[in-house]
Order: C-alpha cells, then sequence, then structure tokens
C-alpha cells in the first residue's frame, strides 16, 4: 500500500515535473521569438509612397536604397534616399559603429549586471536567503527573458520572486516569507531607481554647473524621497491600520515590514546603495560609450547623462514590452537636447536594447538548460536503498 502511495506521488511530481518544463521551454522560446520579431535588421523609414505602413524595411547601397514595399521592391537614388524619415537597423547601426568601442562596452555591461546581482543578493542575504552570487547573477539573467516579454519588466519580477521562494532558507524553512522576497525586489527596485536619478543628477551639475535645470533638480530629490519612505516604513504603526493587520494581506504586509524593520536592514540598504553607484556609473559609460562609438560629439553634455536617466524611467513604464516605442521617443527626445540627432539617439536606444536581448536571449537558454527539480532531488538524495551502490 505504501509503495502504491509512493508510487502515485513520484507519478504527480514527474507531472508537475514535466508541466515545469513545458512551461519553461515556452517562455523562452516567446522571450527569443519576440526578441527576433522586434529587432530590425534592415533600416525602417517612413516614405509617401506606403501611407498605410508605419515603417518601410530599407536596404541601403553606395548608389541608393531599395524600399521593400508590400507590392514589391522599389529601387530609389541617393538623394531621394536621404529625404526619407529612418529609424536605424541593426545593419545600418553595425555598420558605422566602432565594434571595438562596443566591445569594450559589452564587458562595462556585463560587471554592471553581476554588480546588480550583489545588490539584490545583499538585501536577501540579511533576511535568512542564503544563495551565492552566481546564483543570483543567474537568477537576474533568467529573469531579463520575462522582462522582455511584459511590460515595465513585470514578468522580470515575478520570476524573481517565484525562483527565490522555491529556494531553502538559512532557517532550513520550505521557502523564504511571501513578504520578505516582494519586499527584497521592490526595495532593489527602489535603491536602482534612487541611486540612478541620484547619479544621473550628480553628473548632471557636474557637466552643466549649478543651473543643470529642472529636470536635474528634480532627479536629485529622489534619494531624499527614497530616505524619507524608509523612514516611515520603519517607524509609522502601520500594524493599527485594521485592513493591513489582517488575513492574508496582514500576513503579507506583517512579513515586508518586519523585513524592513529588521536592525540589519540599514546597513544591507547602505551596501545595495554602493553597488548601485557602479551600477549606475556602468550604464551611463555604456550609453556615452555608445554615442562615442557612432561618432557623435554633444552640445550640452549634462543631458546625455539626466536624458539617460529619463530614458530609463520611461522604459520602466508598463505600457508596452521592453518600453518599445515609449524608450525609443525618450532618447530622441533627450539625446535631442543634447545636441544628438535622432538618426544617432535611436541607434544608441537599439545598441542598449540589443545588450539587454542578448542577457535575456542568454537567460532563456540557461533557464531551459537548469536540471529539472526531479533530477536534481533524485541526485541530491544519494543512491536508494537495496541498490548495487547502497551496499557496497
Amino acid at each position: 500500500m505504501a509503495r502504491r502511495c509512493s508510487g502515485g506521488v513520484d507519478s504527480v511530481t514527474a507531472r508537475r515535473s514535466r508541466m515545469a518544463r513545458l512551461a519553461s521551454w515556452a517562455l523562452a522560446l516567446a522571450a527569443l521569438a519576440f526578441v527576433a520579431w522586434v529587432v530590425p535588421v534592415r533600416d525602417r523609414c517612413r516614405d509617401p509612397r506606403a501611407p498605410a505602413s508605419t515603417g518601410v524595411a530599407v536596404s541601403r547601397d553606395e548608389a541608393g536604397c531599395t524600399l521593400h514595399l508590400r507590392s514589391g521592391a522599389v529601387r530609389i537614388d541617393a538623394a531621394e534616399c536621404a529625404r526619407l524619415s529612418c529609424e536605424p537597423g541593426v545593419a545600418s547601426t553595425f555598420a558605422r559603429v566602432r565594434l571595438d568601442v562596443v566591445g569594450v562596452l559589452a564587458i562595462v555591461y556585463a560587471l554592471g549586471s553581476l554588480a546588480w546581482s550583489a545588490r539584490w543578493r545583499a538585501l536577501l542575504a540579511f533576511a535568512g536567503v542564503d544563495l551565492t552570487l552566481l546564483q543570483v547573477w543567474r537568477l537576474s539573467i533568467e529573469a531579463q527573458a520575462g522582462g522582455i516579454l511584459l511590460p515595465g519588466g513585470i514578468g522580470g519580477d515575478a520570476f524573481r520572486v517565484a525562483s527565490v521562494l522555491a529556494r531553502p532558507t538559512r532557517a532550513g524553512k520550505a521557502r523564504a516569507p511571501v513578504g520578505v522576497v516582494v519586499g527584497s525586489v521592490l526595495l532593489d527596485r527602489a535603491i536602482g531607481f534612487t541611486v540612478l536619478s541620484g547619479t544621473a543628477a550628480a553628473l548632471g551639475f557636474a557637466t552643466g554647473g549649478l543651473r543643470a535645470g529642472p529636470v536635474a533638480t528634480a532627479l536629485a530629490l529622489v534619494p531624499v524621497a527614497f530616505v524619507a519612505g524608509l523612514l516611515v516604513l520603519r517607524i509609522a504603526p502601520f500594524e493599527r491600520i485594521r485592513w493591513l493587520a489582517e488575513g492574508r494581506a496582514g500576513r503579507l504586509v506583517g512579513a515586508a515590514l518586519a523585513y524592513m524593520r529588521d536592525p540589519r536592514a540599514p546597513a544591507a540598504v547602505a551596501l545595495g546603495c554602493c553597488l548601485s553607484v557602479v551600477v549606475a556609473l556602468s550604464q551611463f559609460i555604456v550609453i556615452r560609450g555608445f554615442v562615442f562609438a557612432l561618432g557623435a560629439t554633444p552640445t550640452a553634455e549634462k543631458w546625455v547623462y539626466v536624458g539617460t536617466a529619463m530614458s530609463f524611467i520611461a522604459t520602466a513604464v508598463p505600457a508596452l514590452p521592453s518600453g518599445w516605442g515609449t524608450a525609443d521617443a525618450a532618447y530622441v527626445f533627450f539625446l535631442g537636447l543634447a545636441g544628438i540627432g535622432p538618426g544617432i539617439a535611436l541607434a544608441v536606444c537599439l545598441l542598449n536594447r540589443l545588450f539587454w536581448y542578448l542577457s535575456g536571449v542568454a537567460g532563456a537558454i540557461l533557464h531551459v538548460t537548469r536540471p529539472s527539480a526531479g533530477v536534481t532531488k533524485r541526485a541530491s538524495a544519494g543512491p536508494r536503498e537495496g541498490s548495487g551502490a547502497g551496499e557496497l
């Protein structure tokens, strides 16, 4: 009887494991398909001969270009080609960019993602969630595949929460409290936004003087609001609010508040802020490096940094997947204030998006190649009783 029950449980576990693997493959393939669909290989231009189309794919050469219309290919000369309003594709962007600089920037980008993982690990560690830096980095990279598909990075944050909840804590519990994990992800987001804004403001004032403008001033106020918010969370009597203290919401809010009010939280937040400075600087170096690699010279340096921060904020707004459209408009507007033309601004946006997508593709591959839970459990359990290995 016991064997039958054990066999039934094993069958259900195996079935759930197969379903989880299928879901993992579906998520990864959807992310890869989205990347392949939205990243333009050719330039996308607007032409009066295709008023119903939002953009026409264009192939360029020295003599002119070819419009790939729905009715067929149309050849135009270089003068007409120059009058088109185009968004750069991968081919034309890499044809004019310095690839050696892009290669160095890829290393900077990777180091920034490692610092981001270290920041989140610091916020998890004091709550008893015992993960190595490599494990956190892998979860963060895998989460980017989900972040590609859903607007505002919602999918990535949900993946991070679900992945940590499935892991044991130092105290030997089955999983970390939901409120603690959700709190760590939200706090990680808040620290990243705060330090990015403060660093952009500091660079804006450093390159633009004390009159850097109202946007830089607003960004400089974000750290002040963050510190004030932390103080409120630590000392305000939220437990007296009935609907926050009872039921499922009360358990979730209670765990999150206990996490935020832990005596070790300030030190972890301080460490997270220091690591976030590294993350922010790596992001600004990458964007400024793209401008340099494309041969552009800003006339107002402050807007490269202030505009980059505002573009990142626009990307985080949950409007379209990966901020497609909102980010492009933000780069064109804010880098335009720096004296950078729309073509270069869109190329900068495309290069940064390609770095992000490549990280997401790597994360999708890591996710589908992760050993299944059943394999991991069988490996950790060792040989069963009665097997040849157990008798030795």
